[in-house]
Order: C-alpha cells, then sequence, then structure tokens
C-alpha cells in the first residue's frame, strides 16, 4: 500500500442495514479525467462473511497494482459485482457527468439481483429509483466502495493495456489515458486518435494544433491515475 489514509469500515453499510436493506451496493467510477480511453465503474455488494481479505480493502488509488489485482479476484470470487463502461465516443456525446452517471447505471444492472440501497462515491447520482447514498471519498471511507473502486480500476486499466497495442505512441499502457507529459508530447507529435475523448480541452487544443491555456495545463497534470 503506498498511501497514508485510514481503512474503510463498515459504518455506512451497517447504518443501511439496520434500516431494513439488505443487499447494500458500493458504487465508484474510475476515468472521470483522462484524455483516453472508456469511463468504467463498479458495483460490489460484498459477502457479510468474516474473510481475511475483506481487512485489505482500500481505495485503489492507494493499491499497488498487483494487491489491486489480488483483491479484484478475491471480489469476484465471492461477492455480487457488476462493471459498466462508456466509450469516448460517448463522453464526446453526452459529456463526462452523464457518461459517468451512465456507466454507473450500468454497473448497478449487472449485479445478479437489484440491491436495497446504494451507497456511491462523491457527489454522483445512480437513476433508477434505488435509494442511495452519496459519500464523499467514499471509496476511502466505505468497504463496498472501496471494492467497487477496485474491480473497477483493474477492469479499466486492462482496457487501457490493450488500446496501447493498436495507438502505439501515446504510453495508454504506463499513463492510463491521463494528461501526462509523455501524452502532452505525443499528442502534439502524432495527433489524436480514435480512443481520445475529442471534447476533452488538451485534445482540441492538438486538433487547433497548439497548446491549451496555462490554467487547463495546470489542471489536468496535477491530476492523478
Amino acid at each position: 500500500m503506498t498511501g497514508g489514509q485510514g481503512l474503510p469500515t463498515w459504518r455506512y453499510e451497517r447504518a443501511l442495514w439496520r434500516s431494513g436493506a439488505v443487499r447494500v451496493a458500493g458504487v465508484d467510477e474510475v476515468g472521470r479525467g483522462p484524455l483516453a480511453g472508456p469511463v468504467y465503474a463498479g458495483a460490489v455488494v460484498l459477502p457479510t462473511s468474516r474473510l481475511r481479505w475483506l481487512s485489505r480493502l482500500r481505495d485503489s488509488k492507494e493499491l499497488e497494482a498487483s494487491e489491486r489485482e489480488e483483491l479484484a479476484r478475491a471480489i469476484k470470487r465471492t461477492s455480487d459485482w457488476g462493471i459498466g463502461a462508456v466509450s469516448n465516443q460517448v463522453i464526446d456525446q453526452i459529456g463526462i457527468v452523464k457518461a459517468t452517471r451512465l456507466a454507473m447505471r450500468l454497473a448497478v444492472a449487472q449485479l445478479s439481483a437489484p440491491p436495497n440501497a446504494l451507497i456511491v462515491d462523491g457527489r454522483e447520482f445512480v437513476a433508477g429509483g434505488i435509494p442511495q447514498q452519496a459519500v464523499i471519498d467514499g471509496d476511502a471511507l466505505c468497504k463496498s466502495v472501496a471494492a467497487a473502486s477496485i474491480v473497477a480500476k483493474v477492469e479499466r486499466d486492462a482496457v487501457m493495456c490493450a488500446l496501447d497495442a493498436r495507438f502505439p505512441g501515446y504510453g495508454l499502457a504506463q499513463n492510463k489515458g491521463y494528461y501526462t507529459a509523455g501524452h502532452r508530447e505525443a499528442l502534439a507529435r502524432l495527433g489524436y486518435s480514435t480512443v481520445h475523448r475529442l471534447t476533452f480541452a488538451p485534445v482540441r487544443a492538438a486538433l487547433r494544433g497548439r497548446p491549451p491555456a496555462n490554467d487547463v495545463l495546470e489542471a489536468m497534470m496535477t491530476s492523478s491515475p
């Protein structure tokens, strides 16, 4: 583990269980900020048995890749889980906010049975009429949301590595589509590809052949995968 945050707990799930919600799903998105590739979301209903790996759950960003992959396998073996993905083309058509919410709704729809309640990371809302609670930093605070962040990130990272082979030169296997110095240089040198989000400012700037404004550069360069 690489971060210093506290451990996610069962606090939010327990509150919902006490209210009568038997199946509580955590929901989180991955890939909202990159310049390339799809946005993904995960939905997970964790087992309530005392499995040892549950104590190792963290926000996916706080784990090494090997830890994420190991935990994703454990989650998939023992939990009810779903994945939703929305392509870069659809992101360009409807915008990243709507695309993120669509990915979350698709992930919840992939669960084997409808959950009684959702715990959603951040300030997002999942359409469909299921009672839900939004939790800021939910992936760091709530076990179910942390699990959702892990399965979504592992799935998206694998897709970005596959896209790197199809669209060489942008470093997608390393940067996962996020805006890095190398990605910026590749856009300037190669132009955009069909996997890029054409409505995102740095990609639009590459289309015009000039760099984006400094405030856009600073915001994108400080976003972490």
